[in-house]
């Protein structure tokens, strides 16, 4: 059996993507007697067409010429941003050719009216490439996880941020510094705003939300914070209190209800995702009846996620069809009435009475300390105060930090760290 494909976009994971269906063509043969036969790519690039031509692959900078081409099957769209990708995608699907795309960023925003048209035209869009790049978490839920229900997912979505606080820590290098040197190894972008501010966490956790809880989230109602603020000082304090700092995509169902957010957290280092090192992702599931269970693998790179690609194709080729994930009615959590423990550090001065102003502030807001730290000394100079809270209501902690930022011995803006007990 040949199926046709026509590949738009030859950046990193398309021109990949060619070269592994050459490469492995004749294992995925042997494996699943099903040839793959790319009969046209594309690119505005025209540059790359030396990239088609060392393939010995047909070249155009027209993506319709793919897309209404009768004889291709499957139309995979690698050029990633929203425009023109979703006028690609909607046009192939019209024309009644089934889709692969790695584009998280359309995903989250108009995945639902992508799975829509695809449902109406029973074609199959698929989309295992958009999360975690190699990892098989898409049809490792879809199908290994089909009789289960997900209650929670923690994950390291983002190899970029996981890299940077990982070489924060092991190096003692500050995040200037490492982000510069992530770059310069290509882990990181030359504009790194959508990863180091976690939206392309976000864009993923909307994905997955839809694939757990059946809900395409507004992206403006989950809350997203990255990790620019995160200092060696909250490192090294979280170190010595047996934590590691993750920059987290978390999704928890309650009832009706579901707590959506993205920010640094503080793990335990006696859990696997603390553990998790440079650009790797991780996601932990919380199911039933399946129980715990971690994904765990390269997050993104050219080759890792052409095999997330190829076999998208591979299961279009053997007839796949549309994924279905039945509209669930629920209600998103605002981050306000979510409740957990915290860490705090204070920049203070070091005069007396100041620990004993903060405690009135924190106790005024119905906030519980568990733990006291201040390890340096300089009189009337600023010094860290690190207190970790009980389970408190994420609103009286920004009560409380905005009432005791305006108190003159303060340094503000003082640090939060949310701490998850997983």
């Amino acid at each position: 059996m040949v199926k046709c494909v026509g590949i738009i976009g030859l950046g990193t994971v398309g021109a990949a993507v060619c070269q592994s269906l050459k490469k492995y063509s004749s294992l995925i043969s042997r494996r699943t007697s099903l040839r793959i036969e790319i009969k046209g790519v594309c690119d505005v690039n025209k540059d790359r067409k030396k990239i088609a031509s060392n393939l010995s692959l047909p070249f155009t900078t027209d993506p319709f010429k793919l897309i209404n081409d009768p004889d291709i099957d499957i139309i995979v769209e690698l050029i990633g941003g929203i425009d023109p990708a979703k006028d690609f995608i909607i046009e192939a699907l019209n024309k009644g050719k089934n889709v692969v795309t790695a584009n998280k960023a359309l995903l989250a925003k108009y995945g639902d009216e992508i799975f829509s048209l695809a449902r109406e035209k029973n074609l199959y869009v698929g989309f295992e490439a958009s999360v975690c790049g190699a990892i098989p978490l898409i049809k490792g839920i879809s199908e290994g996880l089909v009789a289960c229900q997900v209650n929670k997912i923690y994950g390291i979505l983002n190899g970029t941020t996981n890299y940077i606080l990982y070489k924060m820590g092991k190096d003692n290098l500050d995040f200037s510094f490492v982000l510069c040197q992530a770059q310069k190894k290509g882990f990181a972008e030359v504009n790194p705003t959508l990863d180091i501010a976690g939206i392309d966490s976000v864009n993923k956790l909307c994905i997955l939300s839809y694939l757990c809880f059946g809900i395409w989230p507004n992206l403006e109602k989950v809350y997203a914070e990255g990790i620019s603020k995160i200092s060696l000082l909250d490192i090294g304090y979280a170190r010595q209190m047996n934590y590691r700092i993750k920059l987290l995509a978390i999704a928890k169902r309650e009832r009706g209800s579901l707590d959506l957010r993205v920010h640094p957290t503080l793990v335990s280092i006696d859990h696997p995702l603390a553990e998790v090192s440079l650009a790797y992702n991780a996601v932990y599931l919380d199911t039933e009846p399946a129980g715990q269970l971690l994904f765990y693998g390269a997050g993104a790179g050219g080759e890792p996620t052409s095999s997330s690609v190829i076999s998208d194709i591979v299961s279009i080729g053997f007839g796949a069809k549309h994924f279905m994930r039945k509209k669930e009615s629920i209600t998103l959590i605002n981050i306000k009435d979510v409740t957990m423990r915290y860490y705090i550090r204070f920049m203070s001065k070091d005069n007396p009475g100041v620990l004993a102003k903060i405690s009135k502030i924190l106790a005024s807001c119905n906030i519980s300390i568990a733990s006291v730290t201040q390890k340096e000394r300089k009189k009337g100079k600023f010094v860290p105060i690190i207190m970790i809270t009980h389970k408190v209501k994420e609103a009286d902690i920004r009560r409380a930090l905005g009432q005791i930022d305006r108190l003159s011995v303060i340094d503000s803006p003082s640090q939060i760290i949310r701490i998850e007990d997983l």
